[in-house]
């Protein structure tokens, strides 16, 4: 009788691969990406020797340059669909929502992608609901919304609903309350999760200048850092990503390495064929806010006691507007709930003031 009707409740036990000569004590040997090529490598490709066409190897690399432009002709592209948003002024409460964003991040280690998602989730939510968000917990439920989505888009394992509400969070909402909000995010940025942020340029410069693979790491590390810490300004984004992304890069290599900044200075504006004047722009706002900025400080931010709860139906005025902003309203106000009692987990967890 085979192990298969042994044990029928394992079907995908068919699905695995049989290895003839697997021997569970050998050493697992992690390949050198560089072998990728010399692993594809066929007749075609070799000599009459049997040694390797050069022709062959310099195609390989013509097609990984040519996959590469093409992934920058589809970022662009889809950038100058997005556009600037002009015209956006958010309220004081988005600041706080996007530090809490921060927070959280930090708390549970999360990528630096995850929280420049759910900044971005947040941003694109407040622009289209922009004349209806006027109580601070409203913002702070759409921030709890947007980085539950942006943890589950980038992370392999999210924090539940209600672990997710620690570090100072002035309201604590119920799971239901989150989800329904979840689904009215996700409705409104028309289900458009994977938009293009500074984040999405960093990797393709940092191998367009072909910096040495340790340091490029470490300037990495440096721009996603310095990224998290200006993105609480709404000046953010009144800037291209292309051009925010440049300007971080070029920022962060004049702090580390001055004279090779200087050096990499137009190289780097060419990468992306970025506009130098928005570059520019870039670079004055990043240094406005990166000198100013207190994200590495121990100090955090303490937020006074809320005068009131999100108690019923939200307090929101009858508007003449279309009927797509009357629907906005009625959306709102459908996921409003009041908060419920903080558990002790979470606050056990927001007592312990983890620093990012």
């Amino acid at each position: 009788m085979s192990c298969h009707q042994l044990n029928p409740l394992f079907p995908l036990d068919s699905l695995h691969c049989e290895e003839e000569h697997w021997d569970s004590n050998e050493e697992i040997i992690e390949k050198d990406p560089r072998n990728y090529f010399f692993e594809r490598v066929g007749d075609s490709d070799l000599d009459k020797d049997n040694k390797l066409n050069p022709e062959s190897f310099v195609g390989f690399l013509e097609q990984k340059l040519l996959g590469d432009d093409e992934e920058l002709r589809c970022l662009l592209a889809k950038e100058k669909g997005n556009g600037v948003w002009s015209g956006f002024e958010p309220s004081p409460s988005r600041a706080e929502a996007v530090e809490w964003i921060l927070k959280v991040t930090g708390y549970y280690s999360f990528y630096a992608l995850t929280a420049v998602l759910a900044v971005n989730y947040l941003d694109r939510f407040l622009y289209s609901f922009r004349s209806h968000m006027e109580k601070p917990w409203m913002t702070q439920l759409v921030a709890v919304a947007c980085l539950s989505l942006a943890a589950k888009v980038e992370e392999t394992q999210a924090p539940l609903l209600l672990d997710l509400q620690v570090e100072e969070a002035k309201y604590v909402f119920e799971s239901k309350t989150i989800q329904r909000m979840e689904l009215l995010v996700l409705s409104t940025l028309e289900w458009k999760m994977n938009p293009v942020t500074p984040h999405s340029y960093l990797d393709y410069i940092s191998r367009s200048l072909g910096l040495k693979s340790s340091f490029s790491e470490h300037i990495l590390r440096r721009s996603e850092c310095l990224l998290l810490s200006i993105i609480s300004d709404s000046g953010f984004v009144c800037h291209l990503p292309s051009a925010l992304a440049t300007a971080t890069m070029l920022y962060v290599i004049n702090s580390v390495e001055p004279t090779t900044g200087v050096q990499y200075q137009d190289h780097l504006i060419n990468i992306l064929g970025t506009n130098k004047e928005k570059v520019e722009d870039c670079c004055r706002f990043i240094q406005d806010v990166a000198t100013s900025a207190h994200f590495y400080s121990s100090n955090k931010r303490k937020f006074g006691s809320s005068p009131f709860s999100p108690n019923g139906v939200l307090d929101v005025p009858s508007s003449s507007e279309s009927s797509n902003d009357s629907w906005a309203v009625r959306s709102i106000a459908s996921v409003s709930s009041s908060p419920e009692p903080m558990p002790k987990k979470v606050k056990s967890q927001s007592q312990n003031h983890a620093i990012f």
